[in-house]
């Protein structure tokens, strides 16, 4: 099993704005041979968003990472998050 999480500062009053973000690059997965499940969850204070996708391997992840092509977002992710994704990856042992 492989997992991706990415970490995400919402600017204030954006977090609903940068959830959809989330939910729909997630969405541009589905189907993809590999994918387990995916999740977008909020931390409890607001303050941070993380993506999580499950995996069967790391191999199924970064092959879908080649084709995924999702919407783009509905202004410039400067204007929704305060900087770039915090990416983790974790494999099964």
């Amino acid at each position: 099993m492989f997992i991706n999480m990415g970490f995400v500062s919402p600017r204030p009053g954006k977090e609903k704005v940068l959830a959809a973000v989330m939910h729909s690059f997630a969405e541009s997965f589905k189907g993809a041979t590999g994918l387990i499940d995916t999740y977008v969850v909020i931390e409890s204070n607001g303050s941070t968003l993380v993506g999580i996708s499950v995996w069967r391997d790391k191999l199924s992840f970064e092959a879908a990472m080649q084709k995924v092509r999702p919407p783009p977002p509905p202004e410039p992710m400067e204007q929704i998050r305060t900087a770039p994704p915090l990416v983790r990856q974790f494999e099964s042992v």
